[in-house]
Parts: structure tokens; sequence; C-alpha cells
């Protein structure tokens, strides 16, 4: 309650009977009343500035949007600069090249007062510099058929074909066996990774090559490895020497070709491979 020189307050707890009465002077009352009025100030201040916060986190999220839209037609616009350059150059060179005049039978007057047919435009070098992207689709025919196996790892005589019965394990045989001097290079038929290097008590030193297309072949019975798994290999690349090691009667290559896990007669194969071209 307020009194002549400042302000009483009464606490009446409901566990106690004697009330608790709290007086405040003038000065106070005062000082309190400020206290309050600031904290009230404050605290709209800062509901404002807060709205006012997100407001501009949402418009500076925009503007980041705005931006990166900007930013990728910025770089379609450069690339369409560079293809259109390109084309401009390109046709300059054509003029270069193709001056067309007076033309008989189908001949144009080449840059240096060479004659040409129409058709002599696509041979070489012609056909590489106007159509590149013919000599890239040739190239990666070709590397695909570096991938494939071909041929044999050794030259020599064949001693074992592939498929005929081996009487010492009673069972077809899954490669060829080809006889050459001990240490004769033994070349990859194919590119491909070393998959395997190993020393197994009937396949002796033998090396298993993945050739990432679904064929796999296997080089057995080598005297010595000079590659190690992971390694990348090229088709007529060494891969070890012409060897006795393991169950091997006599210097020899007993060579696998597998395609999908399961042997196939290399020989077959290469017969194939030549009628198809």
């Amino acid at each position: 309650m307020p009194t002549k020189y400042g302000l009483t307050i009464f606490l009446v707890p409901h566990n106690r009977k004697d009330s608790v009465s709290l007086r405040l002077k003038g000065w106070q009352v005062i000082a309190s009343a400020i206290v309050f009025g600031v904290a009230v100030i404050l605290f709209i201040i800062g509901v404002a500035l807060g709205g006012r916060s997100t407001k501009l986190v949402a418009e500076n999220r925009a503007l980041r949007a705005d931006n990166e839209v900007l930013r990728q037609q910025r770089v379609k616009i450069v690339k369409l600069e560079r293809e259109l350059e390109a084309t401009s150059k390109l046709r300059q060179w054509m003029t270069q090249m193709v001056s067309i005049g007076e033309s008989k039978g189908g001949e144009f007057v080449v840059a240096g007062g060479e004659s040409r047919t129409t058709a002599s435009l696509f041979d070489a070098p012609f056909k590489s510099r106007l159509f590149p992207e013919l000599d890239e689709a040739s190239e990666a025919i070709r590397r695909r058929r570096d991938f494939v196996p071909r041929g044999l790892p050794v030259k020599g005589a064949l001693t074992a074909r592939f498929g005929e019965m081996d009487g010492r394990f009673l069972k077809p045989h899954s490669g060829v066996d080809v006889a050459a001097p001990r240490g004769t290079p033994v070349l990859a038929t194919a590119a491909g990774v070393v998959a395997e290097v190993i020393s197994d008590p009937i396949l002796g030193n033998a090396v298993e090559i993945d050739h990432l297309n679904g064929f796999d072949t296997r080089y057995a019975h080598l005297e010595a490895i000079t590659v190690k798994r992971g390694d990348w290999i090229e088709r007529g690349d060494k891969i070890g020497t012409v060897g006795s090691s393991g169950q091997a009667e006599g210097a020899h290559v007993h060579y696998i070709l597998m395609n999908d896990g399961v042997p196939i007669s290399p020989i077959e194969s290469e017969e194939k491979a030549a009628q198809e071209g």
C-alpha cells in the first residue's frame, strides 16, 4: 500500500499465519519504476530489431539465390561465346583451306593451288581436322579391342589343346599348353589389370589378368613373374618367363582364357575374331 514516503508491500504465504511486509522508500520506488520502464523499452526494441533482422536474412537469401541464377546464366553465356568463337575460327580455316571458284567435275581448288575432289576432302588430314569426332570414335573402338584377348602369350608348339582329356587329372583341359624354351618372355594377350599373382602346387607360378570386360586370362607354370597385383598391363607387356613350376612336364605356358568365369578355347576365339575382322 502507498505510504507518505514510500510503498509497503504485504506478502501473505498460504502456509503461514504471519504476513511479511516489504517497505520501499520513495527513491526505491522511483528507481524500480525506471528499471522496469527501461526493461520494457529494451524488450520492445529487441522485438522490433529481431523482426527486422529476420527480414534482412530472408532478403539476403533471396539475393544470394538471384546471384546464383545470374552466375549460371553468365557461365552459359561464356560457353556460347566460346562456341561462337570456335565456329568462327573453323569457318575462317575452311575458307582458307577450301576456296570454291570455277569447279568442273566436282573438283575444288584447295589453298595452295592443289585441286581436290569433294570425296578427297574426307581423306586425311582433312577428315581429322574437319570431323575430329570420327577420329575419336575410331580411337575408342581401337582401344576397346585392346582389351579383348587375341593370340597366344608365346610362340611355340601346342602340346595340349582346349577340351582334351587330361590323363593326370581325369578332366577336360581348361586351356592350351604352349611349349617354348625356358626363360622365353610371356606376353599379355590384352590390356587389363593384374588381378592375382599366385604360387600354386599344381599351376605353379601363375598370373591372372582382369581385362575389365568379362574376359580374364591366366598364365601358369611360369619360371619367373615380373608383375605384381594391381599393375596396369597393356597388350604385349611382359608378365613373366616360360618355366615348369608346379605340376608341369617340360617348359611351357598353360594359358587359360575365361569369359565371365567360364573357360573357352583361345584358338576358336582367335579364329572367330579373325573372321569378324
